[in-house]
């Protein structure tokens, strides 16, 4: 490892860490400033926010708060991933990979263990419990390990789909699933803020209960890290499940009134059930749904659902994991959060059932009929066998394509595919060579139900002129000439009478397989 890599792992390792740790240095010194108190407790301060950041919960004075900001948990998860991301460019290998990830790893736990140590030594002074080390190692290492893996991932996604072989219909079904979150989750900012502006003057009250500047402060500054959890939560409502605070419980069709913290983000939780529009909400979701239902559309059936279901799952799994941490005990008031079970059944549920739906509704329309006997032709499953190196079973684009073909007698680059229209040639001018869009009118009578037997004589073509000779089954060297009987796909012999084409000569690129 050169000293360039060597300095680009310390970065990935400190940077996130260092970076929060002067924040909150800077933070905890002006609060402590403002409120005229002494700096004995700014380390065991500082050291508890580090890990109240990783969700760690925190007791002080006997009273355990597990429901903390997502906030600051998910810009440190950000900063992580995009530093992991930056140092796992194109021109590192996979083994390469693994020290990137470990560094963005080791700095935070190293940054995890001292402040453990920090607030472990301040119990003596201050009314700050240590929480258990293995807890808070393991959501320190779940949390920048999912990020640091979700940026490697991300940064090389193109050869994660090559090496896992993660087909179009996969990425296409994330995607959507990742849309659908970030829709939901945006519907829900808006009517968090529709619903504070509303009832501003409460908020306001809230706000007022700091009695000065640095309480009016204080509330509000808390408001806003603590926002996230109060949209995740709107959200589970939006697909159907109930989220509690204290002792108010809410859903789209009941309100269930009880004590709840006095912090001003919490003044949008309604007082009484909101009737005939909270059953407008669950238009919310069914939009959603639908729109990611027509963005999962495809000729093939099976694709269309195979990509509905993963753009479920991926939805569901990540409304599940944010629910799971916005929520938490909240001291003598009980617990706040989402009930889990409900959010991701529902989310996964709304999307499946939409998803399938749409899929059965586009599967039988009749241009859908159509195109996918125009479009998806099958052919024969024995192709593999015959030497030819393709195994997949449709042909996209009414073309064979000759990219990345490989054989045992050559890269893919050495190959091409011939049309003969009569008699073999090794020479083919550009004027003999007609373009892949105007195929001879000889071409769809030739075709049969069975395959593309008739399209046309095919053959291989060696670029460099080497003597080569291949026969129709076989493909084996047999002379100096090339044998002028034609290849199909089918197994059988091609009519020799198609038009001839020449891969250099095509400007338009063929289907792939």
């Amino acid at each position: 490892m050169t000293d360039g890599s060597a300095r680009e792992l310390v970065v990935v390792a400190f940077a996130v860490p260092v970076i929060t740790m002067a924040v909150l240095v800077v933070a905890v010194l002006s609060v402590l400033l403002f409120a005229g108190s002494g700096l004995e407790g700014l380390a065991t301060a500082v050291g508890t926010i580090w890990l109240a950041i990783h969700q760690v919960p925190v007791t002080i004075s006997g009273v355990s708060v597990g429901v903390l900001p997502l906030l600051p948990t998910l810009l440190v998860a950000v900063g992580t991933g995009r530093m992991a991301a930056s140092a796992s460019g194109p021109e590192r290998s996979g083994s390469e990979l693994v020290p990137v990830l470990c560094s963005a790893l080791g700095g935070p736990l190293l940054m995890t263990a001292l402040s453990l140590a920090v607030v472990m030594d301040g119990m003596t002074v201050q009314p700050v419990q240590s929480p258990p080390a293995l807890l808070a190692f393991g959501y320190t290492l779940g949390i920048h390990a999912a990020a640091a893996g979700a940026g490697i991932a991300w940064r090389r996604r193109d050869d994660l789909y090559e090496r896992f072989a993660i087909t179009a219909a996969v990425r296409r079904g994330g995607r959507a699933g990742g849309v659908a979150v970030t829709a939901l989750l945006t519907c829900a900012t808006v009517l968090v803020i529709a619903r504070l502006l509303l009832r501003w003057t409460l908020v306001g009250d809230l706000i007022a209960g700091g009695n000065d500047f640095d309480g009016y402060l204080g509330l509000t500054v808390l408001s806003i890290l603590y926002l996230p959890n109060v949209v995740v939560a709107t959200a589970a409502v939006l697909v159907g499940s109930d989220a509690h605070v204290g002792g108010t419980t809410v859903d789209l069709t009941a309100v269930h009134a009880g004590p709840v913290p006095p912090l001003p983000v919490l003044g949008a939780l309604p007082d009484t059930a909101a009737g005939l529009p909270g059953i407008v909400g669950f238009l919310v979701p069914l939009v959603i749904a639908l729109a990611v239902a027509l963005r999962c559309r495809s000729v093939d059936p099976l694709v269309n659902v195979r990509s509905v279901t993963v753009a479920a799952a991926v939805a569901a799994s990540v409304m599940v994991i944010l629910c799971a941490m916005a929520g938490g005990e909240l001291g003598e008031f009980g617990d706040a959060g989402v009930t889990l079970p409900t959010a991701g059944v529902f989310t996964l549920g709304w999307i499946a059932v939409v998803g399938l739906v749409v899929a059965l509704i586009h599967a039988a329309l009749p241009s859908t009929r159509a195109a996918r006997q125009t479009v998806g032709v099958l052919v024969d499953d024995d192709l593999e066998d015959d030497g030819y190196g393709y195994d997949d079973d449709y042909v996209t684009d009414d073309d064979y394509v000759t990219d990345e073909y490989e054989s045992e007698y050559g890269e893919d680059d050495d190959w091409e595919y011939q049309y003969s229209d009569g008699e073999y040639s090794d020479d083919l001018s550009d004027d003999d060579a007609p373009s892949a869009d105007a195929p001879s009118a000889d071409a769809s009578s030739d075709e049969d139900a069975g395959g593309r037997t008739g399209r046309g004589g095919v053959r291989y073509v060696d670029r460099d002129h080497e003597d080569l000779q291949y026969d129709d089954s076989t493909m084996t060297a047999a002379g100096d000439s090339l044998d002028t009987s034609a290849v199909s796909f089918a197994g059988d012999v091609a009519d020799p009478t198609g038009p001839r084409v020449e891969r250099d000569d095509v400007d338009r690129p063929l289907g792939r397989h």
